[in-house]
């Protein structure tokens, strides 16, 4: 007598849709990180700026800070502005005197500093008083 076998196979692996629905969620998930990847090296670039920026007015402060110690430089310091291109980016600096500011005898600076920073308005303000040392 002859049996039959039975036609059912078992069939291993995936099918194309299975792999093209994969595909679309790899896809899917590498656009986000090559947008995150994307951002951060924009804000890397910005903070960059931003450190340069800082490093600019801390230098013009210490400068300044030389005045403190002699009293005819004392009462000539004046406010300042100034322009300056760092690393192909322009930079501005303003800054304005007010005397016998917080107390007598002494003078507050307050210098702000603007630059384009990768097409962003940027900007960092800072506040310094000067007191006679001499």
């Amino acid at each position: 007598m002859l049996k039959l076998k039975s036609a059912i196979t078992q069939d291993h692996g995936f099918t194309l849709v299975e792999t093209l629905v994969a595909s679309a969620i790899l896809a899917v998930g590498l656009m986000g990180v090559a947008t995150v990847i994307s951002q951060s090296t924009t804000q890397d670039s910005r903070a960059y700026y931003t450190t340069r920026a800082s490093l600019m007015v801390e230098e013009f402060l210490e400068n300044a800070t030389r005045m403190q110690y002699n009293g005819q430089n004392f009462r000539d310091m004046t406010g300042l502005s100034a322009s300056t291109t760092i690393d192909g980016i322009a930079y501005t600096l303003n800054c304005s005197l007010v005397d016998n500011t917080p107390i007598d005898k002494c003078k507050e600076m307050t210098c702000i500093l603007s630059w384009n920073n990768k097409g962003l308005q940027a900007s960092t303000q800072y506040v310094y008083v000067y007191s006679p040392k001499y």
